[in-house]
Formats: structure tokens, C-alpha cells, sequence
């Protein structure tokens, strides 16, 4: 017994003091706007009855997946990394971490910023879904889409376009793009006072209070060794520029994040900061309201295009009872898509008070809990508002927000176009007041 307890011992003496522990991959939901659409949550049958035939449909899209913005987006962890390798304190993670680095430049090639398969494969999917839901509309569809000029944005449209016209053979697409759609497509760079502010607003010590509370400088450290000339200010900015790294590498086809260089209530943290600066930089808050202003330009131009398409409908539909000659009927559109950002859709959802979308209670620090990136503008984002006719022609609107219906306002699922349009124009005004 004596014997076999000794050889017992010695075997377990023998083992590495610490196993290898196998790294877990970190939550997708952390990725923030950087995750690829959940086609899981979609809500594919209609809410309307059968006596509401949908007439019209408006889509506000964000691009889908994409490679890495720029290579400015890893110049920081270079420069770092460079001076821990001159200073000889890289670590072993440094050097695996830089390993991925040289990965993620490999894999984007000259792609930066481009739409990814994976965001071709989104669109592919979105289009599929519109189609299922709408197909007595969409089948014959005459449709305008329009898009920023950024070239993901243009991919994503032409994209999602060429999947509908192989759906259907019928359906007539008139697109374009290009910098005559700024003040509507990308007010965070048209509208000056509200870029401005995006630049250096008062947004800006609130997020690095949060960053100083709540990031730790360990995963830069890990990464850096003891390199001198970074404090704790400086560490914590750096574990958000891996941050940064790691929350991409799903949208352009890369292995799912671990927690190898980060744990999982680091990166958390990481995304909690992320996501109030999303908030203040993109929406109406306690802090200022030029989010909505500048958005306003796009939710009148749907409120418009609604309103003429809906027209020219009632018009049409009156000379074929009349039997009359066609030739001189308006332009009809049964459907306008509106292809730009994140940061095209943010301050529009806020504007509308589309729920999840909009908070105003000014308590930051508990942000996450009410309003998530993730769940408002991951990539291929997009809000769909669907117009509906009774046999009596009133007119109704249901909203649907990234494949989920959501209450246009006061918690009715559906509701009179006249009385939603008046909501939404009552909001603008009073944002203009101030």
C-alpha cells in the first residue's frame, strides 16, 4: 500500500506544475457592431391580418461584413509592440499576438475596408428574407435604392439588389451612389456642427471616465512586458486597440476571438466602452441632440418617398378603373432602400424612438444593460417599414428593426400611417426648437 502511495506521489510530482488551459472563445454578442447578423432571432411571418395587403416597403440598411477599415486601425499596436521588441520586453503572447497581427494583414490583402464574403453572404440572406416576407410585393416590385458612395456600401447594395432579381425575374431595380447622398446617408460627415461634435464633444470624458473605471491595462501589459513609457492611461487605450483587433476578426472569415489575450471580463469591459461611445457619438442623449438633427434630413426624405409612392399608387389604381391610358401615370415605387453605416442608422433609430433604440435617462455607467450595439446595428443592420392597406385604403405601418417587429410607437404593433408620420414630424419639430 506504502509502495503504490509512493509511486502515486511521484507520478503527480512528475506533472507540469500548470496545464495548458485551452482557450475558450470569447461571447459573439461582445463583438459589439462588429458582429455578423443573427439570422437566428428573424421573425419571418407577418403580424397583420389578411385583410392588410403590404404596399410599400422602406429599407434603411447598414453595409454587411467587412475586412478591417484602414491599416491606421493596427498602427498603434505596431508602434508599441516595436518599441517592446527595441526594448527587449516582448513576451511570448506579444509575439503571438503580433503573429496575429501578421495573420489579419495576410488575410485582408488589399481588402481594407471591403465587404467581406462574409458580408456578401449576409446580404445574400437579407434579400432572401425580405423576399419571404413580402413576395406579393416584391415579385414585381418597381424599386429605387440609393448608397454612400464607400465602396462596402455600394458592394452591399448591388449585393442585396442582384439577389431580389434572381428571386424574381420581374422585379425592376433603378440603384446609385455617390456623394449627392452625404447630407442623407452620412450626416456624421455633411451636417459640420454635428461632426464636430462626433470629433471633440463633451462625449469624450465621459467614455475615457468609464475607460479609467473599468479596462485594465493587463492584457497590453501581458502583451508589452515592462517597456517604459506606458502608463495605465496608455495600457488601458492599448487593451481597446486590441480590443479593436479582436472583435473583427469574425466579420472578414478569421477564427472566432479567444480569451488567449484577453479574458472574458476584459474584453466585456472593452465592449462596455465601445458601446457608450457608440451611444453619445451616434444618437440623441442628455448630452446633445445634433444626432437626431442630423438625421433628419434622411427621415423626411422617407416620409416624402413614402408619401409619393402611396400617391402615384392611388393615382394608378384610379386610371385602370377608369380605363384610361397609362401613358401619363407618376412614376410609382413599391419599394426605396437606403444603403449607408452604423453610423447612418444610429442616429435614425434614435430619432424615431424605435424601441431599444433610444435612451434618455443620462445614467452612462449602466448603459449596457438598456442599449446594445449588437442588438442595433450589427453589421447588415437595417429597419424595414412596411406599409399596409385595408379594402377601405386606410393606410398602416408596421416596423420591423433587424428582422424583429418592433412597436412603431406607444406599444401598438401596428398603427395608422397619418398618425405615425405626425409622431415622427412632431419629434423633428421639437428637436428643431432647441
Amino acid at each position: 500500500m506504502l509502495r503504490q502511495f509512493v509511486i502515486s506521489l511521484l507520478a503527480i510530482l512528475s506533472l507540469p506544475l500548470f496545464a495548458a488551459k485551452k482557450p475558450t472563445t470569447l461571447p459573439s454578442n461582445l463583438a459589439g457592431s462588429m458582429m455578423p447578423y443573427n439570422f437566428s432571432d428573424t421573425e419571418s411571418k407577418p403580424i397583420w391580418s389578411d385583410s392588410l395587403t403590404p404596399v410599400y416597403v422602406a429599407r434603411v440598411a447598414r453595409h454587411g461584413a467587412r475586412y478591417i477599415s484602414s491599416p491606421k486601425k493596427l498602427e498603434k499596436l505596431h508602434e508599441a509592440i516595436s518599441k517592446a521588441t527595441a526594448a527587449g520586453t516582448l513576451t511570448k503572447e506579444g509575439r503571438r499576438f503580433s503573429a496575429l497581427l501578421k495573420s489579419v494583414e495576410d488575410a485582408t490583402g488589399s481588402q481594407w475596408g471591403r465587404l467581406s464574403e462574409v458580408g456578401c453572404k449576409e446580404e445574400v440572406g437579407l434579400a432572401k428574407d425580405l423576399y419571404a416576407l413580402l413576395p406579393g410585393l416584391m415579385k414585381k416590385a418597381r424599386v429605387n435604392a440609393i448608397s454612400t458612395y464607400v465602396p462596402r456600401v455600394v458592394m452591399t447594395m448591388y449585393q442585396f439588389n442582384h439577389e431580389l432579381t434572381a428571386l424574381s425575374s420581374d422585379i425592376n431595380i433603378t440603384a446609385s451612389e455617390g456623394r449627392q447622398y452625404s447630407y442623407l446617408l452620412r450626416c456624421f460627415t455633411a451636417d459640420s456642427l454635428y461632426s464636430s461634435y462626433r470629433d471633440n464633444g463633451d462625449w469624450k470624458k465621459v467614455s475615457e471616465k468609464l475607460m479609467d473605471s473599468i479596462v485594465s491595462p493587463e492584457p497590453a501589459r501581458r502583451i508589452l512586458g515592462a517597456v517604459s513609457g506606458f502608463d495605465d492611461h496608455k495600457l488601458r487605450k492599448l487593451t481597446l486597440e486590441i480590443y479593436d483587433v479582436l472583435q473583427s476578426l469574425t466579420a472578414f472569415g478569421m477564427p472566432a476571438p479567444t480569451d488567449e489575450f484577453m479574458p472574458e471580463a476584459d474584453y466585456k469591459a472593452c465592449w462596455e466602452v465601445d458601446n457608450l461611445e457608440h451611444y453619445l457619438r451616434n444618437t440623441d442623449t442628455p448630452l446633445s441632440s445634433l444626432a437626431g438633427k442630423a438625421s433628419s434630413p434622411l427621415l423626411a426624405r422617407i416620409i416624402a418617398d413614402a408619401d409619393a409612392s402611396l400617391n402615384a399608387r392611388l393615382v394608378d389604381m384610379t386610371i385602370k378603373r377608369a380605363d384610361m391610358n397609362q401613358a401619363e401615370a407618376p412614376l410609382r415605387y413599391d419599394a426605396n432602400f437606403y444603403f449607408g453605416h452604423a453610423e447612418t442608422l444610429m442616429p435614425l433609430l434614435s430619432l424615431m424612438r424605435v424601441p431599444g433604440c433610444y435612451d434618455e435617462y443620462g445614467d452612462f455607467p449602466t448603459l449596457s444593460s438598456r442599449w446594445k450595439d449588437y442588438e442595433i446595428v450589427p453589421l447588415g443592420a437595417n429597419l424595414d417599414i412596411i406599409f399596409l392597406q385595408s379594402p377601405s385604403q386606410r393606410t398602416y405601418v408596421a416596423l420591423r428593426h433587424n428582422g424583429r417587429f418592433v412597436a412603431p410607437m406607444s406599444g401598438t404593433m401596428i398603427v395608422l400611417w397619418p398618425d405615425y408620420k405626425a409622431y415622427l414630424i412632431d419629434i423633428m419639430v421639437k428637436l428643431t426648437a432647441h
